[in-house]
């Protein structure tokens, strides 16, 4: 919200998804004269240990703002010019292509402005009017657009219907672009079924799991969720570090949770990528704003197992 923004540029405020102790957004912006035409800058800024906005790396950024203020000005007539006013900045950063897809999807649906050409086929494939071998011409664009649009009954019924049936390639990548959206409970079910079905495999496919996690992961529906999340980890392919880095990078909010949140901490012991990938990912999480009292109550119990005491030891150099 923006209260929370003004907060978070006060320094009250954690940054609540950091990403690599960053804070990144994008914002976006146009000419009075020429509103039709947006231009977008993504900047990053580092946080404090706290995850607070580090007020001197703030200042540094607005200080060669206001020096390329007149550059900026002039340049705001000219198109070919303007992205380019932040050029060379340590502030910016150019995002992966399917975020950015997620980022164009989500400002063309919050300025009330239309999906892009690619939209329709995305829609017509996803919603079973199309041929399930037909996937190989739909663009990354047209997946965000319908994902972020996802909101109508008629898409949502199709894609429920849908789901199960598709080809390894698009399942996946529609998965990464759900990521970024807010799935109805339906969509959520469906993916908990196919999370399901994999756990009674004698070989589960983590990738497939891996996607229906990230899927869900930014769905309303925290409880099936959260009953997902706890499969997942009652299971032993949950000690793939690469299943415990998707639950503990998107679905934090479950970890709150002292039941999930123990479990984790207990598989995240057993990981395969040993010590490393325990001191990694527990550094991250305990970076993450609420999730320091969660996770330091079950470090602090004195039931844990002695591998996750030997990790946890071994971590703060005990």
């Amino acid at each position: 919200t923006p209260e929370q923004f003004v907060s978070f540029d006060n320094c009250q405020l954690p940054y609540p998804y950091p990403f690599k102790r960053f804070a990144q957004m994008g914002i976006i912006f146009w000419h009075p004269d020429a509103a039709e035409k947006q231009y977008v800058w993504f900047l990053q800024f580092p946080l404090d240990e706290q995850g607070l906005l580090i007020p001197d790396a703030r200042d540094a950024f607005l200080l060669m703002l206001l020096e390329r203020l007149g550059e900026a000005m002039l340049a705001a007539a000219d198109s070919n010019k303007i992205q380019g006013a932040l050029k060379d900045s340590p502030f910016t950063f150019e995002p992966r292509q399917d975020r950015m897809a997620a980022f164009n999807a989500h400002a063309t649906y919050a300025l009330k402005l239309s999906p892009s050409k690619y939209y329709d086929s995305a829609y017509r494939y996803f919603t079973g009017d199309l041929s399930l071998d037909k996937w190989p011409g739909l663009a990354m664009q047209g997946l965000a657009d319908f994902a972020i649009r996802l909101d109508t009954n008629e898409g949502t019924l199709g894609l429920i219907q849908l789901l199960p049936k598709l080809p390894q390639e698009p399942f996946h990548n529609l998965c990464v672009l759900l990521e970024h959206a807010s799935p109805a409970a339906g969509v959520v079910e469906v993916l908990a079924q196919q999370v399901d079905i994999q756990l009674q495999e004698k070989q589960p496919d983590t990738v497939k799991i891996i996607s229906c996690l990230r899927a869900a992961s930014n769905s309303p529906a925290r409880g099936l969720l959260e009953r997902m999340v706890m499969q997942v980890l009652k299971h032993r392919c949950s000690r793939e570090i690469e299943v415990l880095a998707i639950i503990s990078g998107r679905i934090w909010l479950a970890l709150a949770k002292p039941p999930i949140c123990e479990l984790y901490l207990e598989q995240l012991a057993h990981n395969d990528a040993d010590q490393a990938g325990f001191s990694q990912l527990l550094a991250d999480l305990l970076f993450i704003p609420g999730m320091r009292e969660p996770i330091m109550q079950v470090l602090r119990n004195p039931k844990r197992s002695e591998t996750l005491a030997k990790a946890v030891g071994e971590m703060f150099g005990h």
